[in-house]
């Protein structure tokens, strides 16, 4: 009995994969590519303080400004 559903589990498995590969080759649906977020607090040495990624991403153009104006 355990066997028969495992064999059900490996079949069902199998085609939902097909299935979704095959959907994505003949472009019916888009496959899924999550996206690219940064998420937590990331530490800056210089000023010794957590920083959101955004936060930190703008501290680093300004320290670039900076160092090529001076």
């Amino acid at each position: 009995m355990e066997f028969m559903l495992v064999v059900v589990g490996v079949v069902i498995v199998l085609s939902t994969t097909t299935l979704y590969m095959y959907l994505i080759d003949n472009d019916k649906i888009e496959p899924h590519i999550p996206p690219r977020v940064q998420r937590g607090n990331f530490w800056d040495a210089e000023t010794k303080k957590f920083y959101k990624w955004d936060e930190l991403m703008e501290l680093k153009k300004e320290r670039e400004q900076n160092d090529t104006t001076q």
